[in-house]
């Protein structure tokens, strides 16, 4: 009976230690220890168009060099309609009889501060009912075309520059990481597609002319915009477009052509800047920019020359106090920007 007892006993001493999880060695002395947090239930999450967790899904190296079937040229122009809310500010009523157009030009990192100048034109009610850009100039122009506020187009920029390694600018490691970080929710989409009318402006090396693309997919299009001509091999198929900006920044007449009835352009390039990394190279192609800038910005019913010209054009530094001077510099040109829009409100009316 006792022994019985005692082997019940045991038995049930032996679940019981099955059930407790053994304890890990205790670390020797001065080892550093990692503690995993236990794993929660996350919340299904909103699709508001962000992109989604960088760097946890591994994959192959991106195609950096486009098929040629999506890069092709279509029919220009088209219209568009977008609604204005009525209120007092300078576009009340304005975009409903003028058809607004914007063009970007270049600057890697300063284009940021063209998020200001949009957030600007949306309270105004004057939204860009067409727009492009040039360089990165076209990163910005692609997600307001296709949608993103100027809000979620900041928000793009900041996780880019908080994600992003030291890499020269215009390096194949740099445009991976431009491709992974900043292109992500770009992917799939085309420009014929896009809400607002947009274009994208490239050079081709082996025609020797500019071209505007108002069909195809716009991601593999921008990757072709950042790539200059020192990068292309033409004995490679689909290698024979590069940034247009190195030919042609600004064509205020095409806007024209497309119906625009008041052009806007705007640039952060100047006439000075500099690299936080020594780039000769760089500094001549932009300085060769600058100079097309200054020749092509003319066709402009209205010009932003943005001052942000101690902002080096590869810095991340310093971001929001730069958003804040363009804001104080747009919104000082409000009254030039409203005589000019009156003047030509009045032209149109003359002409009815």
């Amino acid at each position: 009976m006792i022994n019985r007892l005692l082997l019940s006993s045991f038995l049930i001493l032996l679940a019981a230690c099955g059930s407790i999880q053994q304890l890990p060695p205790k670390p020797p002395a001065g080892t550093k220890t990692t503690v995993t947090p236990p794993v929660q239930n996350t919340p299904a999450q909103v699709d508001m168009g962000l992109p989604g967790e960088i760097g946890i899904n591994g994959g192959a190296t991106p195609q950096l060099i486009p098929s040629e079937e999506t890069v092709r040229l279509g029919d220009r122009g088209g219209d568009i309609f977008t609604p204005v809310d009525e209120s007092t500010t300078i576009g009340q009523g304005v975009s409903k009889k003028l058809r607004i157009g914007l063009a970007l030009g270049p600057g890697l990192y300063r284009t940021i501060n063209y998020v200001s100048l949009l957030k600007f034109l949306e309270r105004q009610n004057l939204p860009p009912q067409v727009i492009t850009g040039t360089g990165f100039g076209a990163i910005v122009a692609a997600m307001y075309a296709t949608g993103m506020t100027p809000e979620v187009i900041e928000w793009n920029f900041y996780r880019y520059f908080k994600e992003k390694k030291k890499h020269r600018p215009y390096e194949e490691s740099w445009l991976e990481e431009v491709d992974s970080l900043l292109l992500e929710k770009l992917k799939g989409k085309n420009i014929q597609d896009t809400p607002k009318k947009f274009y994208i402006t490239l050079y081709s090396m082996k025609t020797k002319k500019t071209y505007y693309f108002d069909k195809g997919n716009i991601h593999d299009l921008l990757l072709l915009n950042l790539r200059l001509s020192n990068m292309v091999d033409l004995r490679k198929p689909g290698t024979q477009y590069t940034a247009a900006f190195e030919s042609e920044v600004f064509n205020a007449g095409l806007m024209k052509r497309l119906g625009v009835d008041f052009a806007i352009g705007a640039d952060v390039l100047g006439t000075k800047f500099d690299f936080e990394e020594s780039n000769e190279f760089l500094i001549g192609v932009y300085g060769k920019t600058a100079g097309r800038i200054v020749k092509q910005k003319k066709g402009f019913d209205y010009f932003y020359s943005i001052p942000v010209s101690k902002m080096s054009l590869d810095s991340t530094e310093n971001g929001a106090f730069y958003l804040l001077k363009t804001q104080e510099y747009v919104e000082a040109q409000s009254g030039s920007l409203k005589k000019l829009i009156q003047q030509k409100l009045s032209s149109a009316k003359a002409q009815e």
